[in-house]
């Protein structure tokens, strides 16, 4: 099959949502929606005697996380991350700023229990931690430029917002792949088609 058939016969799959199988479904509602800022749309019993809750944060989606009741006691963690979930390596939130993500690094060192990883990707600033039962959660917002990835570097957001900024820029010029942002979309936009508005 040529190149051009490849592609002409390819489907167009997005990504819609997941789900998280909890233990305690109050306190990982409370997470995902006060914490986070998830919007519950839906939630109830099954034929089965099992609650589930769906939530959301885009419009055009019913549900992106939803939490169903289930998850035994104690699992073993993954030998990726230690201390990490049994199977989902982390669930990724992207912030509108670096400013946004700084407060939300704030929000979860001053509110919740858990261990922060704050670094960049090049690409990204990210802050890695975890929900109330261990599964793993990234929280990111894009830098102006591009590296090759894999790339992570450990940062401190407790720095000032433009000591982060020239810091960054520092690290990833002489990065393999460098370039801007920008520039990686344009290319990335020649070889994935743009999502239609289901609004249209």
């Amino acid at each position: 099959m040529s190149t051009k058939s490849a592609q002409d016969d390819k489907i167009r799959a997005r990504f819609s949502h997941m789900g998280l199988v909890v233990k305690d479904i109050e306190m990982m509602e409370d997470f995902y929606t006060n914490v986070i800022g998830f919007e519950r749309t839906d939630g109830g019993m099954t034929g089965q005697g099992v609650v589930m809750i769906f939530m959301t944060l885009d419009p055009e989606e019913h549900h992106q996380v939803f939490l169903v009741e289930g998850r035994p006691d104690e699992l073993p963690s993954n030998t990726i991350v230690k201390g990490g979930g049994p199977s989902i390596h982390h669930l990724a939130f992207r912030l509108e700023s670096l400013g946004d993500l700084r407060k939300m690094y704030k929000r979860i060192s001053d509110e919740y229990d858990a261990k922060i990883f704050t670094g960049t990707h090049g690409n990204c600033w990210t802050m890695y931690t975890t929900d109330p039962e261990g599964n793993g959660i990234e929280f990111f917002a894009d830098t102006p430029w591009y590296v090759t990835q894999p790339f992570l570097k450990p940062m401190d957001f407790n720095m000032d917002e433009d000591e982060l900024m020239d810091t960054t820029e520092k690290l990833v010029r002489d990065a393999p792949g460098f370039t801007t942002l920008q520039d990686f979309y344009r290319d990335l936009h020649e070889r994935v088609p743009a999502r239609e508005s289901i609004l249209s």
